[in-house]
């Protein structure tokens, strides 16, 4: 493989394949090869962390209300998928611990804890619990848009790898990941430009963009050495980066 070649994260375990943030996501994941998974994690209202994006069910389950209001076993009883399609009915919104046992350190898990504008107290030493009999930390990213958890989580944790993300271009990058702990930038793509990038490799950082969906995006991500990509359409992204390894070749 090309050392230049980005790695593959299925964003929400590849969206456009199968509902977003479920089991079914997981599993083709997995079976497309990508090189990682992100998924997002909560707090529901019997204390289990749940993978789901939205704080409110509405809009991917038959359901209403707030994740951090709704015990697991009401949860468990509401279809992840039937939004998306008829064939995907079955799927529940699943426990993080669920997932960490089908990955099984087979892939890259990229955990983005959200705790905005939902504040969830404490869901760092939840997720330090769960992950602490885990025999694959290293292949584990945890990430968050809250840089107050991400440095909580470092001092508790510095040997699982932290990233910060956000949807900006930060002033002295390089001092302000490293006084939160974090060895990776996980940027939005729309506010990234080759100078912020190779500002942050310069300073020792991993960079793995969101989310890019299209051929143009990916050709960028190549330009400007990203060395990770997020996208809703993981197939399209490994053809098209087999396809550019030939034309290399």
């Amino acid at each position: 493989m090309d050392e230049r070649r980005p790695k593959v994260f299925a964003h929400r375990g590849g969206s456009d394949w199968a509902p977003e943030n479920t089991m079914a996501a997981f599993r083709k994941s997995l079976e497309f090869g990508v090189d990682g998974i992100e998924i997002d994690v909560q707090r529901c209202n019997t204390g289990e962390l749940v993978v789901f994006h939205d704080p409110d069910v509405g809009r991917t389950t038959n359901g209403v209300g707030l994740i951090k209001d709704i015990s697991y076993p009401e949860l468990k009883r509401l279809s992840a998928g039937l939004w998306f399609d008829e064939e995907f009915r079955q799927e529940s919104v699943p426990l993080l611990s669920s997932v960490l046992d089908l990955l099984d350190g087979k892939v890259i898990l990229n955990i983005e804890i959200k705790n905005t504008p939902i504040d969830y107290p404490g869901i760092e030493n939840d997720l330090l619990e769960l992950l602490e009999d885990y025999p694959h930390r290293e292949k584990l990213i945890i990430s968050s848009f809250d840089h107050q958890v991400v440095m909580r989580i470092h001092q508790m944790a510095p040997d699982l790898k932290l990233a910060l993300l956000a949807d900006a271009v930060f002033v002295d990058l390089g001092d302000y990941a490293r006084r939160i702990g974090a060895t990776a930038w996980h940027p939005c793509v729309d506010s990234l430009h080759a100078d912020a990038v190779a500002e942050a490799h310069a300073a020792g950082l991993e960079i793995n963009a969101w989310t890019l969906n299209d051929a143009r995006k990916w050709d960028y991500a190549l330009k400007v050495g990203l060395d990770g990509i997020v996208t809703d359409d993981p197939l399209g992204l490994v053809n098209f980066l087999d396809r550019f390894a030939k034309v290399r070749s």
